[in-house]
């Protein structure tokens, strides 16, 4: 066993990739930018080869081993540089990353099981990986599967194998925009959560990318001049921030549209992309995933996680495209349960017009693969403003999940590029739309989350969720209003509206109107409620309701009942948020309830 500290700066898939496909055929692809800046490796080092293989024809892997007692990164790293087995070489540089039990396995059936970590190394050949599998310390040996970035294109060509238009009439002129940022925010009602001064104060959003040119950071000699504004941190921790171009700027991209929904968030870069002497692999993103998990723990940022990066075949990797037992994705899983909210692109291997790189692997079925189909993750596709499916959006069944994608997001808009596209940016607008959602709901969970923007999405494809669209088009300010607590309480007899109506007119006074949230009151009697909250009127058409309304209800339409006649029932709870207090327990819309405000 050899250990070394830069096993991969000999990988020629690096400098001598030539864009082709398994099987030889020549994928040309043309960036949508005005940059005028070529990715260095768009592929994320990910050629012809698999699994890849450097100079000396060594194949990276993945080493999943039993922790034990005492164990910890550094006790691990000890114990990979004790693995004696001829043809082994351990990377000294790359930290044991812990796995915690559950993540994946509960998919398998598989139950708890002790922490185990994660070493990087390499071996000859597959045989290699069978004796080192074998021994009684290793709990499994994985390939480190190469990655790439769902990127941002230009053009897309249906070929004559491709599939009709599942949702007439595709979109399948990515570097045609349809609007701008601005547009993407009104039409999706981001605005509206705007108004409500949600603008993602607070909130940091992790881009796991290919690197990010952030101000006030050092970047390095050959990256573009643009800078990207409210970059706090990131990984790797020396040199974050520092450059973008190994993919084409497409963090940049990614970094941007997450700002153009929420310009108050922060964001971190974590970049993937690789570097000079290291590829793409999936090694990189599971130690990114590691320190946002770290960080999480700390402080509790990154609150949102977003992806747009994947697999584009099956062959890249089959047992990570299938396998939930798979180390990052169940690293994936980890980070959702400690909290963070995690967005994955669907793909762009869409049946009507699929990205060169997709291959034999395009359309339903074949198209969404490892962590970005698992079921726990927020998948999205991709539509433009118009809301017209875009058709080399990735279309389920997903691998780990017949449910995908979720649903979708905007793409084809003027943001970083004169267009960006691919579901590489429907998916970071997103991100940036749910850090509004969390701010505006910091309890807000992965599953919550993703069931208000499923139970609210437009639907655009055949009745109700398909394989195409999923869910439909995401709509913000719906759910958000979705996301908010539905507060029931035990006594149910209709709200009676108010004799009469006082109209709004525009003036410099404040008019007494309807509360902005409903306050629900238990009164054991009829009795008197009167609006506390003072707001001016806005506009002449708006009618508020009389300063005494009579509250017969289980829904008072009113922030200042008297706090005798407002109590929490049996099983409920009360809720503090901004100066109001709400009384009743959580639930779903009730058709037959009334309330004011607006």
């Amino acid at each position: 066993m050899l250990c070394v500290t830069t096993p991969w700066s000999n990988f020629r898939v690096l400098e001598q990739f030539q864009r082709t496909i398994p099987g030889g055929a020549t994928m040309a692809t043309r960036r949508g930018g005005t940059s005028g800046r070529e990715s260095k490796d768009n592929t994320g080092g990910a050629g012809g080869q698999f699994p890849l293989r450097d100079a000396d024809e060594r194949i990276s892997v993945l080493v999943e081993m039993a922790g034990g007692a005492g164990a910890s990164p550094v006790a691990m790293s000890g114990v990979a540089r004790g693995i004696d087995l001829d043809g082994f070489d351990s990377d000294e540089e790359f930290v044991p990353v812990p796995l915690q039990p559950g993540g994946g396995t509960a998919l398998l059936g598989m139950g708890s099981a002790p922490t185990t970590y994660v070493i990087r190394g390499r071996v000859r050949d597959e045989q290699d990986m069978a004796v080192l599998r074998a021994r009684p310390e290793v709990v499994d040996v994985w390939v480190d599967t190469p990655i790439a970035p769902f990127e941002n294109l230009a053009e897309v060509q249906a070929t004559p194998a491709a599939g009709t238009c599942p949702i007439p009439p595709c979109d399948c002129s990515p570097g045609t925009p349809h609007g701008n940022l601005a547009d993407v925010a009104t039409y999706l009602g981001v605005t509206q959560v705007w108004s409500e001064g949600l603008r993602g104060t607070g909130i940091v959003v992790g881009v796991v990318d290919g690197g990010i040119t952030a101000q006030g950071r050092p970047v390095k000699s050959g990256e573009t001049a643009r800078r990207i504004p409210r970059v706090v941190g990131g990984w790797p921790a020396a040199d974050w921030g520092t450059e973008a171009s190994r993919w084409g700027e497409h963090g940049n991209m990614c970094a941007t549209d997450v700002l153009g929904m929420a310009p108050e968030a922060q964001v971190y870069d974590l970049r993937i992309s690789g570097a000079t002497d290291i590829p793409a692999t999936i090694s990189r993103a599971l130690q990114a995933f590691q320190w946002a998990i770290d960080r999480h723990r700390v402080d509790g940022t990154p609150h949102v996680l977003s992806n747009s990066w994947g697999i584009f075949q099956e062959s890249w990797d089959a047992t990570y495209a299938r396998n939930p037992n798979h180390p990052f994705t169940r690293k994936v899983v980890e980070a959702i349960d400690e909290g963070i909210l995690v967005l994955f692109a669907a793909g762009n291997c869409g049946g009507t017009c699929p990205d060169g790189r997709c291959g034999p692997d395009s359309g339903p079925g074949r198209s969404i693969w490892g962590a970005n189909s698992h079921p726990l993750v927020m998948t999205v596709g991709a539509v433009n403003k118009e809301e017209q499916f875009v058709g080399y959006s990735s279309q389920g069944p997903g691998a780990l999940d017949a449910n995908k994608p979720d649903f979708c997001c905007v793409t084809h808009f003027t943001g970083y590029f004169n267009s960006d596209s691919g579901t590489s940016a429907a998916t970071p607008v997103l991100a940036g739309a749910v850090a509004l959602l969390k701010q505006a709901v910091p309890t807000a969970t992965q599953a919550g989350v993703k069931a208000s923007l499923r139970a609210t999405a437009k639907d655009i494809g055949p009745p109700g969720f398909d394989q195409h669209s999923g869910a439909g088009i995401t709509r913000i300010k719906l759910a958000l209003d979705h996301l908010r607590p539905i507060i029931r309480v035990t006594r149910a007899t209709p709200c009676v509206r108010p004799s009469r109506n006082i109209p709004c007119e525009l003036a410099s006074r404040a008019l007494p109107c309807g509360p902005s949230r409903l306050t629900p009151c238990l009164p054991s009697r009829s009795v008197p409620c009167r609006p506390s909250l003072m707001v001016p009127c806005i506009a002449p058409s708006r009618l508020c309701p009389s300063a005494s309304v009579a509250c017969q209800s289980r829904m008072c339409p009113s922030l200042a009942c008297p706090s005798a006649m407002c109590r929490p029932g049996p099983g409920d709870f009360a809720h503090e948020d901004m100066g109001e207090t709400w009384y009743g327990d959580e639930g779903g819309d009730d058709p037959a309830a009334e309330w004011y405000g607006f």
